[in-house]
């Protein structure tokens, strides 16, 4: 099956002037996965107490700890909330609103079939979106897929759910405009990558499918400063794909407020991916202000 974001080749890209002589765009992204980062991965994770428990630390422990270290910096994130998680942990919900985060759609179960028709992709959203709407009156915005999993009609379902914002492709360093049937929509690609996401340095397990990927905070720290030195000097953006089930360690949340002083000294534009995506679409003419 071929996905196309229907994108010119070898042509140059336009990127946003961010606001205030900001050098770049960050958005702080938050997939709060819990228990169903365990429940679809490999088999008899279901009943292995052990790693739903593990699941379980991100609501629980993980995100009261993220929240109070973005409150210090006084800096907006997204969390990206299955339908599942928030109907378990409609207070955590709750209070990610409360203090101004954005929530973006990422599912129901964390579903990761690629088989799924349009319908089902259709009911799917509904549902999510109204838990939502149901705990905490946000209307979701924004999508990104659980396990990456994006399908040949996913763009034309996003614009009509009104959605703005998609953080699923990984073909470029800046946000690009999507277009359907050869014109530009209003609907906001802001990648994502792997060297962002923590679970390439924090996630391990024994469990099938088994992954042994732990590196220091300060490891990490080191890789990310780079990488945002790098892509601020060409005024890029950077979305990071963030679990609190791993990244919400102590010492780990320690490490993040470390990287928000270094990029905020620096130039960087922290913001939700709704704003940024608002942002750009403004500028584009594609969104009044």
């Amino acid at each position: 099956m071929k996905i196309t974001n229907e994108k010119d080749q070898f042509v140059k890209q336009e990127l946003p002037v961010w606001p205030d002589g900001k050098r770049i765009a960050v958005m702080l992204a938050f997939d709060l996965d819990a228990e169903t980062m365990w429940t679809t991965r490999g088999d008899g994770n279901l009943d292995h107490i052990t790693n739903l428990s593990r699941g379980t630390y991100g609501p629980k422990q993980g995100v009261p700890r993220i929240l109070k270290m973005l409150d210090t910096w006084n800096v907006k994130a997204t969390f990206f909330i299955p339908g599942i998680i928030a109907e378990q942990y409609p207070e955590v919900v709750r209070e990610i609103s409360r203090r101004g985060h954005e929530i973006g759609f990422h599912g129901y179960e964390h579903e990761e079939f690629t088989t799924t028709t349009k319908e089902e992709e259709h009911q799917t959203m509904q549902k999510a979106e109204q838990i939502i709407r149901d705990i905490c009156g946000q209307q979701l915005a924004g999508h990104r897929a659980p396990g990456g999993v994006i399908h040949d009609y996913s763009l034309e379902l996003f614009v009509e759910h009104g959605y703005i914002y998609s953080s699923n492709w990984r073909d470029t360093d800046g946000p690009f405009i999507h277009r359907l049937n050869g014109k530009e929509v209003p609907l906001v690609e802001l990648p994502k990558d792997s060297i962002f996401d923590d679970t390439a340095y924090d996630f391990y397990t024994d469990s099938a499918p088994e992954r042994y990927e732990l590196k220091s905070p300060r490891e990490m720290l080191e890789i990310w400063k780079e990488e945002f030195d790098s892509l601020a000097a060409e005024g890029r953006m950077i979305n990071f794909v963030l679990h609190p089930q791993f990244v919400g360690r102590v010492s780990r949340v320690n490490m993040l407020s470390d990287l928000i002083g270094y990029m905020l000294a620096r130039g960087a534009w922290i913001e939700t991916n709704y704003n940024v995506a608002d942002y750009v679409l403004k500028q584009k003419g594609l969104r009044s202000e």
